[in-house]
């Protein structure tokens, strides 16, 4: 099948989340960020159970090398599989090619291990928008910019860009190399809070805040 007829075919899109969770967490503290906990349960934990119901697929925990998934592989008791950072990279760009290697789904969520307040119905929304649009990412933005660690990803387009192993890893370089669809948060239906759900914590207190929002 062309690309572009694996793109105008999208009436069932099988989507595999990625989480990444690989990252330092330096201005959050000597705690792993990760293992920060929501509702009694640590951030990760709540995030892949959100990702795995929104897409009901298992999914790909990039953790960075095998000190960060001893780490973070107690918090999580359902299956998930895990992938480590490509040596050439570094940053979030190396969590996802070295994750994306293992997708074989049309699509991808990508996101961080840092949103707490993820939601499902956001997640299902964009893939869903992904599947009516010919673009090779769907890309939430807000008056802070754009969000690509919490946007779905055309599998082909991301693998693609990765085998080139760019020298350029900024996130920003990826999605001007794509032909990705920026969509708003007006854009969505009243019921999808996607501004809400693409909020990440890099802080305390960032996670204090995101905690009273959820009721925690």
């Amino acid at each position: 099948m062309s690309d572009e007829q694996h793109r105008d075919d999208r009436r069932s899109v099988s989507v595999t989340p990625i989480v990444l969770a690989g990252g330092g967490s330096e201005r959050f503290g000597p705690e792993p960020k990760s293992l920060a906990t929501v509702q009694d349960q640590p951030m990760i934990a709540r995030i892949v159970d959100t990702v795995r119901a929104a897409t009901g697929r298992t999914p790909v925990v990039a953790v960075g090398d095998p000190e960060k998934q001893s780490v973070v592989d107690p918090a999580l008791s359902p299956p998930v599989r895990y992938r480590y950072d490509v040596e050439w990279g570094r940053g979030p760009l190396a969590g996802i090619a070295g994750a994306i290697s293992a997708v074989e789904s049309d699509a991808v969520f990508v996101c961080g291990c840092d949103m707490p307040q993820l939601d499902p119905t956001a997640v299902e929304w964009l893939v869903d928008e992904y599947a009516r649009r010919p673009a090779d990412a769907i890309i939430p933005a807000d008056d802070a910019g754009h969000h690509p660690l919490h946007a779905v990803y055309d599998t082909r387009a991301l693998q693609r860009y990765c085998s080139q192993q760019p020298s350029d890893l900024r996130l920003q370089r990826l999605v001007s190399e794509l032909d990705a669809t920026v969509v708003q948060d007006q854009d969505a239906p009243d019921r999808v809070p996607l501004t809400r759900s693409v909020s990440n914590t890099n802080t305390r207190a960032e996670l204090c805040a995101a905690r009273t929002r959820i009721g925690d």
